[in-house]
């Protein structure tokens, strides 16, 4: 549920409703390619031969400039992502709750509420537990509502579902438009930074050597099918009852329309209940996990691996994690804050397309070395294969990202 997010949500909804079923198989490499990204970083982490339980060691091992590179951009990445989570979560309580608060100022309110609830759950013991518990129950929430919404549409395109497994491409479309959006999307979750956070989870579970790899491995798939199956909801849906109709989605508020034709008055609190779910089961442990990598990177940057045993010894790390990465958020609830599209453009896109191409590569050369595993364990031929293929696709992302970044600047000029 920490890799899940409202974008995510918002986004297969917009596919259902444009594009019917077509593109579902965009949708499933993606989160395939993601959970090969995953697997390969944990692998690393586990199993190799130098007793790294921190990837970023893996990194300065392949270039000593990986850390410091890293730590910047990701440090700016995570600021917009957890501005992101914040608001999407402060808009649904503001909804679920009749707009208590104003027009003006509600969103700001239920924001502090978010950020309390945060720093209470970081001070009380089994945090990770509680968020655990809350994380299976938003899955068994998100999952029961849209299948109570499909439910109540009455009917399911199988033949058309099935249709949009196969590569289909959508009616009068170009013959590379499937191929950007499957490139686009696999490079943007599949390559994730987010991805990166794992092993920090991992290693605060106590998973630190081979032995745990199994798993790590199970873990990891029943993190990747709940995700799965939230996203095929979702798109479901708005393909069912959005596609053809004449209708589109573009905001929040088109998904709430949508949920009021399907289930009636209780939709639109169904969907604001799986909006806030998605984003709070992100917001605390992004807040620990991009702060715990910022930390690392700092830490086998300079010297200060000579004074703490681990990143999160620095007595910095809960002061930062708090500042920065949990309370700082709410300027973006303020009347009149920044418009969280540009924040996304200068943030997300820029500093994913720089870091996308060395995360890619860094990782297939520490994974396929044999001098960097332990024996037996570097990359076979063919996931040699897998995620160089991955890689190249990652790579086609970026200069993607890059020439629409700059196709948008040219056109504010």
């Amino acid at each position: 549920m920490t890799f899940l997010g409202t974008g995510d949500l918002v986004a297969s909804t917009v596919a259902g409703a444009n594009y019917g079923y077509d593109l579902l198989w965009t949708l499933v490499i993606a989160l395939v390619a993601r959970g090969f990204m995953i697997s390969y970083i944990a692998k690393y982490t586990l199993m190799n031969r130098f007793g790294d339980n921190d990837i970023v060691q893996g990194y300065k091992r392949v270039w000593r400039g990986f850390p410091l590179f890293f730590g910047i951009l990701i440090a700016i990445v995570a600021l917009v992502v957890q501005m992101s989570f914040l608001r999407a979560g402060a808009v649904g309580l503001y909804q679920l709750f009749n707009k208590t608060g104003g027009e003006t100022w509600g969103v700001f309110l239920w924001s502090i509420v978010i950020v309390a609830i945060t720093l209470l759950m970081m001070v009380t013991r089994n945090q990770y537990r509680h968020l655990e518990t809350l994380a299976r129950v938003a899955s068994v929430i998100m999952v029961g509502s849209f299948l109570y919404a499909m439910i109540k549409v009455g009917h399911f395109d199988f033949s058309g579902f099935m249709k949009g497994l196969t590569f289909g491409l959508p009616e009068n479309a170009g013959p590379f438009f499937a191929v950007f959006i499957a490139v686009s999307t696999i490079g943007a979750i599949g390559g994730s930074t987010s991805n990166l956070l794992y092993p920090g989870f991992m290693r605060d579970k106590g998973w630190i050597g081979p032995k745990y790899r199994k798993l790590q491995q199970l873990d990891l798939l029943f993190g990747m099918l709940p995700m799965l199956v939230i996203n095929v909801l979702f798109w479901s849906v708005a393909a069912e009852v959005v596609h053809g109709s004449g209708n589109t989605i573009a905001d929040k508020n088109d998904l709430s329309a949508m949920m009021t034709r399907v289930v009636g008055p209780a939709g639109p609190y169904l969907l604001w209940i799986c909006i806030f779910l998605a984003s709070f089961t992100s917001f605390p442990s992004q807040s620990r996990g991009f702060c715990s990598l910022i930390f690392s990177c700092v830490h086998h940057a300079g010297k200060l691996n000579e004074r703490y045993a681990t990143p999160d010894d620095n007595p910095w790390f809960k002061r930062v994690q708090i500042a920065v990465y949990i309370v700082l958020p709410i300027i973006v609830t303020m009347p009149g804050a920044p418009d969280l599209v540009m924040l996304n453009i200068l943030g997300t896109s820029v500093a994913t397309s720089l870091v996308l191409p060395p995360l890619l590569i860094g990782l297939f050369l520490m994974t396929s070395r044999k001098s960097f595993m332990l024996p037996g364990q570097a990359n076979r031929l063919w996931e040699q294969a897998l995620l160089g293929v991955i890689s190249l696709i990652g790579i086609w992302s970026t200069f993607e990202i890059v020439r629409n970044f700059f196709r948008q600047v040219l056109h504010i000029l």
